[in-house]
């Protein structure tokens, strides 16, 4: 029997390496690998030209995350397949579910290992390469918070999943008869959001309008000891935003009393006591850790002899967004007018676009728009000028100037506040000589913009139709409370 089964690994080895060899010697188009299927990812392998390129996408989540609307599915005001896209409703891409362990810029070469079977690695070749794995939670050190039952992230639908499923328990719990002190109820019922950004403040408030529209009703002795507490480590919250707008999110949640410490640090955490720079601490029934990202392993364990890296990890592109060696002379008045630098990774076929990388001269902030814009102008340039005029910049009767460097447009930011508000830092613009700062809108025209701006993102027709309906849903009919 043993002897079968090795018999049959090896032959299913063997059939793979034989596909993946075959697939080499067929393909008569460029391959463009891409690592990652976020923001950046997904667009870029939805817009390449196909029938220009071979596209592969290597990503051990199988789906595209719309993370703007994470945040609603924790407590059921969406579904969670309602925000997902699968890579393989993408027409024409080849997808592996798999992560990529190491690259070989020098032979072409990706070293992978499925993410379903373990133990099994493979060989991918490429002529071309995108870097866009995303990013991770960060830590930021504090024991206590990795493999902690009661402390969360929120980047994945996992994750999502897992404090919905929490949430539910830790009222069921304190309705269950074993609890008969109220104090230990309050423990419980104590939820603790350690993050000050939009997405700490996102579900916040839809926790706060889980607890008032949902929870009061059907939980209506336990409604009263509920609470929902903010720690945020700078002096306020939404620290990107405009000052009328934070001003105006800090004065709704002292009305309704969500607790908010600012200017605190959260140093430690025993299983469910949480210890804070000011030297107090307290027990929670459920934590929620969004304290910014860190790079994934892959990034990180890239050799700093070979790619040039920011001070935090994040890796170093020029205006093209091709990654850029450590050997790389930066010249910021040349970078800004989006002339070549001089040394690039491998023959200047691997390109690095989202929270993985920033450009060497002036990085932008790790958000979304930043991700889809740069996945929107890689395929167009890859598809209009072809690979090797991106690669060298040497098209027969062309020059330099015919390809434009990235250009990031921004796009304002905005969130989700609770009870049908919202706040809308709209972007600034300058026209011609004069400079237009654009008014801010809060309260519930912001929260319309919200939502409609997000709904009109959506990829496929089956999320336009499903969002608006579990929205409706939820206002007639209330949330889901079941847990399983």
């Amino acid at each position: 029997m043993n002897h079968l089964r090795i018999h049959s690994k090896l032959s299913t080895q063997v059939h793979r390496t034989l596909a993946t060899s075959a697939s080499k010697t067929l393909h008569t188009k460029p391959r463009i690998a891409v690592i990652g299927a976020g923001w950046a990812g997904y667009r870029v392998a939805q817009d390449l030209d196909k029938s220009k390129f071979e596209v592969e996408v290597i990503s051990p989540r199988n789906h595209f995350l719309f993370t703007p609307l994470l945040p609603s599915t924790t407590v059921g005001t969406l579904e969670f397949r309602a925000i997902q896209e699968p890579v393989r409703t993408i027409p024409h891409v080849v997808y592996h579910q798999a992560n990529v362990n190491k690259i070989d810029f020098a032979k072409n070469t990706l070293h992978c290992s499925d993410a379903l079977d373990n133990g099994f690695d493979f060989h991918l070749q490429y002529d071309a390469l995108i870097l866009a794995p995303g990013s991770e939670t960060n830590t930021l050190g504090v024991p206590g918070v990795k493999n902690n039952a009661h402390v969360f992230f929120l980047k994945q639908l996992s994750h999502s999943r897992a404090i919905r499923n929490k949430l539910l328990e830790c009222f069921e719990r304190a309705s269950s008869p074993a609890v008969t002190d109220e104090a230990h109820r309050r423990e419980l019922l104590n939820f603790v959001v350690v993050g000050g950004g939009p997405t700490s403040i996102e579900f916040a408030s839809e926790l706060y309008d889980f607890l008032e529209d949902d929870v009061s009703r059907w939980y209506p002795d336990l409604y009263p000891l509920a609470k929902v507490k903010i720690i945020e480590a700078s002096g306020h919250i939404l620290g990107s935003f405009n000052n009328s707008l934070v001003h105006y999110v800090e004065k709704l949640f002292k009305k309704r009393n969500i607790e908010v410490l600012t200017g605190t640090v959260v140093q430690k955490i025993d299983e469910n006591v949480a210890h804070l720079s000011d030297g107090s601490s307290f027990k929670f029934g459920m934590m929620v850790w969004s304290t910014g990202i860190k790079q994934v392993p892959l990034v990180e364990e890239l050799p700093d002899a070979e790619v040039a890296k920011h001070a935090r990890g994040r890796l170093k592109t020029d205006a093209y967004l091709r990654l850029l060696a450590p050997s790389t002379s930066s010249d910021p008045h040349a970078h800004a007018q989006g002339h070549a630098m001089t040394e690039c990774v491998g023959q200047g076929n691997v390109f690095a676009m989202g929270d993985c990388a920033g450009d060497a001269v002036k990085p932008l902030p790790a958000l979304a728009q930043v991700a889809s814009q740069q996945g929107i102008y890689l395929a167009k340039q890859l598809n209009q000028f072809g690979l090797d005029y991106v690669r060298h910049f040497r098209p027969k009767n062309s020059t330099v100037s015919d390809l434009p460097p990235f250009r990031y447009q921004h796009l304002g930011s905005m969130a989700s506040v609770g009870e049908w508000k919202g706040v809308f830092d709209s972007p600034s613009f300058d026209a011609g000589d004069t400079h237009i700062d654009a008014p801010k809108v809060q309260g519930f025209l912001a929260f319309l913009l919200w939502r409609s701006a997000y709904w009109t993102k959506q990829v496929s027709l089956v999320n336009k139709i499903l969002i608006p309906m579990y929205w409706f849903k939820c206002m007639i009919f209330g949330r889901d409370i079941s847990r399983f």
